[in-house]
């Protein structure tokens, strides 16, 4: 099968800067749109929140995260939704027409990811488009606690 479009969701929102897991799954992304000549559109979810001053915004990271892909030549758009990053999610592989969808699986940072579920988990199974879940190993969950913003699960909507 060839993958015409991908979407590659990455959270960036909670965090100092990118993390470990968001940087395989665009790696995983760029292999797979470089092996099947596909656009590859990357995309994140965020919230309406100012926490820190003059932290990264979200849509700055973005950017930052689509740059080493532009400059191998390959095809990149970029979205930041808000919402609830499920919905937001599965509307933007709609809009654009991704069949593969690649994202993190099962990265629980605390008890509330634990009590409220995660996000790859309510993506819905009537979605048409392949979905492509990569688990963070231990190291990179480590990691991506170590960069989370102060307080930031608190307010984020998830699932």
């Amino acid at each position: 099968m060839a993958y015409e479009r991908i979407v590659v969701a990455a959270a960036l929102q909670r965090y100092l800067d990118l993390t470990p897991i968001a940087i395989r799954i665009r790696d995983l992304g760029e292999l797979i749109a470089t092996a099947h000549n596909a656009p590859i559109h990357l995309m994140s979810v965020d919230a309406p929140v100012e926490l820190l001053p003059g932290v990264e915004t979200t849509a700055e990271k973005l950017e930052r995260y689509a740059d080493p892909l532009r400059a191998r030549g390959l095809e990149v758009e970029t979205e930041l939704r808000q919402g609830r990053p499920s919905r937001a999610i599965e509307d933007y592989v709609q809009e654009v027409g991704a069949d593969l969808l690649i994202m993190g699986s099962h990265s629980k940072r605390g008890p509330i990811d634990v009590g409220l579920g995660s996000t790859a988990s309510a993506i819905s199974r009537e979605l048409e488009a392949t979905v492509f879940l990569v688990r963070p190993t231990e190291i990179e969950q480590q990691k991506a606690h170590e960069l989370m913003i102060p307080k930031y699960p608190l307010v984020f909507p998830y699932g």
